[in-house]
């Protein structure tokens, strides 16, 4: 009892409270569904083919089978509708279900004739059913017990005066106290598995949020590694697992591919001249220019300082070349923050069979020396 008392005041049932409410008495709706449409057909039969017609008991059954009819009509709506939250109205038709049930057993039990009084097994049956099947507050359903138990007691001795006392009283009491310890025992195992089930969700949404956080932060975990953090394009350790990727793949499939390796003329002195906050703002400015005049298909990143590498799949030289003109012209026109002006030298290599990457990027940063050599400011190759 103290566990059960420990539970009706748990946080997660008083958090979720109108919550419990609605799914028990959804719960409730099912059950008076089942037994209704059960009793509909059962108490229709006894009427139409067990009892003597014209009897007091058949109309009794005929009856019953009319309001048992009306409460699985009103539970199928119920069911179909499912109210947002419940009123008094849904709570009396809840318990008016359980009421009814015992109302007529205790008339079905007075009108059966003892001299030793056996409680009927009709009533044996809605006793303990209405523990079993369907979840009351204790209180209430020791006011639904307490109340049938009481009516019994008074009316047996008046309908069935020839029954020994005791013995009635006794087995009511008894089977009425039994009924609502089952009862109380069947209301504490809804509350428990009701709190449970909110514990593991609320466990589950917990974890669904901590992956959610995990995958962001592996997300950003994952940019970090593979970006520059200055001018945001990939940096080294990227560029060299696309560039094995590009040199396996035209390897295996005899396909072609370029490199353009580039560097900004003589930005040291941009350094000395206006510091290093500027220079950074113009690798960050030279970035923008290389990332809207290549292909979709190609790659950037930062090789070092103020060397950039770009990786164009199925290029040939003379593409390569054309592509790193562009880029040249776009740098030489842009009119950068502060520094005005800047100019960019170039090296170009394209894939040759027996190639390896440290050969085809040594041919790539000769052209770029042959480029500084030659004036600074152009595109060169050596083949």
């Amino acid at each position: 009892m103290f566990s059960f008392h420990k539970n009706l005041f748990h946080p997660v049932l008083l958090q979720h409270k109108q919550d419990f409410f609605e799914k028990r008495f959804m719960h409730n709706n099912l059950s008076i569904l089942f037994l209704s449409v059960y009793l509909t057909i059962e108490q229709m039969y006894y009427c139409l083919y067990v009892r003597e017609p014209g009897s007091f008991i058949q109309k009794v059954h005929f009856f019953t089978a009319i309001i048992m009819l009306f409460y699985a009509i009103v539970s199928i709506y119920i069911q179909m509708k499912r109210p947002l939250c419940t009123s008094w109205l849904h709570k009396i038709y809840e318990i008016s279900f359980g009421f009814y049930g015992f109302l007529i057993a205790i008339i079905r039990g007075l009108l059966i004739p003892n001299n030793v009084f056996p409680l009927p097994t009709i009533y044996i049956a809605v006793l303990y059913g209405f523990a079993v099947i369907f979840c009351f507050h204790p209180v209430k359903s020791f006011f639904v017990y307490g109340l049938t138990s009481a009516i019994l007691i008074v009316a047996f001795p008046i309908f069935q005066p020839t029954i020994i006392q005791n013995s009635y009283i006794q087995d009511i009491l008894s089977n009425n106290i039994i009924s609502w310890i089952a009862s109380i025992i069947n209301y504490e195992k809804y509350v428990k598995e009701f709190i449970n089930q909110k514990i593991i969700n609320q466990n589950n949404e917990e974890l669904k949020e901590k992956t959610l956080q995990i995958e962001k932060m592996n997300e950003k975990l994952k940019a970090i590694s593979i970006k520059d953090g200055l001018t945001n394009i990939y940096n080294r350790r990227k560029l060299d697992e696309i560039l094995e990727c590009e040199y396996n793949r035209a390897k295996r499939y005899c396909r072609e591919f370029s490199i353009i390796l580039l560097d900004l003329d003589w930005f040291k002195s941009v350094n000395d001249t206006y510091g290093h906050n500027v220079g950074d703002k113009v690798l960050i400015e030279t970035c923008k220019i290389l990332k809207n005049n290549i292909r979709n298909s190609d790659m950037v990143g930062r090789w070092g300082g103020e060397e950039f590498l770009i990786i164009c799949p199925d290029t040939t030289m003379q593409q390569a070349l054309h592509m790193a003109e562009r880029l040249r012209k776009a740098i030489e026109t842009y009119k950068f923050s502060v520094v005005n002006k800047r100019t960019g030298s170039f090296g170009v290599a394209t894939y040759k069979n027996r190639d390896t990457i440290e050969s085809l990027i040594n041919r790539a940063d000769k052209g770029l020396y042959k480029a500084k050599e030659n004036g600074r400011n152009r595109v060169e190759i050596t083949e």
